[in-house]
């Protein structure tokens, strides 16, 4: 009888190295999912959002200086709102008075309105004068951090 548990101790060493040598060689593979054939699988989709189109800022149609002469600017002013006007009857006239920011909401308010009430209100007369209707002119005021002094820009819509 000792041959017959001597075979069997053997057996039961061949069957572990056999084992130890199968969980060895498994450990080294890569297990087979659908990442295998698909490595986006299971993330969720990420929409293709474009960039935002560079639009160019719209130039305006006349811009002046604050403290202009009116003899310097009147005759230009009125030549372009006619032409405006010729193409576009029902158009709109924005007059924007720009003052640059100051930091001090008290003076850019004062600087505000000292430029609407001198030349911003003087702009929209002559487009009046023009030919514009009333209804056909507003007038816009803000301090603007862009400019260096004072502006008076005209826009149509």
């Amino acid at each position: 009888m000792p041959p017959v548990v001597r075979s069997a101790t053997q057996h039961s060493a061949i069957k572990m190295v056999v084992l130890a040598g199968v969980v060895l060689g498994l450990g080294g593979c890569k297990l087979v999912d659908q990442k295998t054939f698909n490595p986006q699988a299971g993330k969720a989709p990420q929409p293709y959002i474009p960039p935002a189109p560079v639009v160019a800022p719209i130039p305006p149609l006349i811009e002046l200086i604050g403290g202009t002469p009116a003899h310097e600017w009147e005759g230009p002013v009125d030549q372009m709102t006619r032409k405006a006007l010729a193409r576009k009857p029902a158009i709109l006239f924005v007059v924007k008075c720009l003052v640059p920011a100051s930091g001090n909401s008290e003076l850019d308010q004062l600087t505000l309105v000292q430029l609407v009430q001198g030349d911003g209100q003087a702009v929209a007369q002559a487009i009046t004068h023009a030919g514009a209707p009333l209804q056909q002119v507003e007038i816009t005021a803000m301090p603007d951090s862009t400019v260096t002094k004072p502006l008076i820009r005209v826009y149509v819509q």
